[in-house]
């Protein structure tokens, strides 16, 4: 967290000197203690996430992904011509088990055009899509998958 503080420190000022750069450390260092002492925060949970930012890096490339094929056939739908739409309003529950990658879940979807995430209440998800098509791969798809398995190296990295 310390090094995202003073990164954004320098990218936010747009320059570099010798001034800026110790002013960013003690910034950083400040923000770095606020955030471990009224947030709880720990070391700790910088090195996990650091152990984890591969699987973050690839989950945002797949969301990006999806995101791409997603507007193309959102695209394909609105510009042919006659073709019949059927919203759908899907109601699903997922095995994931952290209220975070509920919610990641609950974005992704959001984010991805064509569905939007109603509801997510007690892990069941109300998504309303926008053909019946796009209904496919929402409780077992590609998002689910990685985060069941981010969920899984989560669990094997508290054990250790």
């Amino acid at each position: 967290m310390f090094i995202v503080f003073f990164a954004l420190w320098v990218l936010l000022n747009g320059r570099w000197t010798t001034e800026i750069g110790v002013f960013g450390v003690v910034l950083a260092a400040v923000l770095y203690a606020f955030v471990c002492a009224f947030f709880g925060w720990r070391p700790k949970k910088d090195l996990a996430l650091l152990r984890r930012l591969g699987q973050l890096c690839r989950y945002g490339a797949l969301l990006i992904k999806e995101i791409v094929s997603a507007n193309v056939a959102v695209m394909r739908r609105i510009l042919s011509p006659g073709a019949e739409v059927e919203p759908q309003l899907v109601r699903f529950t997922t095995p994931l088990k952290s209220e975070a990658a509920r919610v990641a879940l609950a974005d992704s979807i959001t984010l991805t055009p064509g569905t939007i995430t109603c509801s997510l209440e007690n892990g069941e998800y109300v998504v309303h899509c926008l053909d019946k098509e796009m209904m496919s791969g929402l409780t077992d798809g590609a998002f689910v998958q990685a985060l069941c398995a981010m969920e899984q190296e989560e669990k094997k990295e508290d054990r250790a």
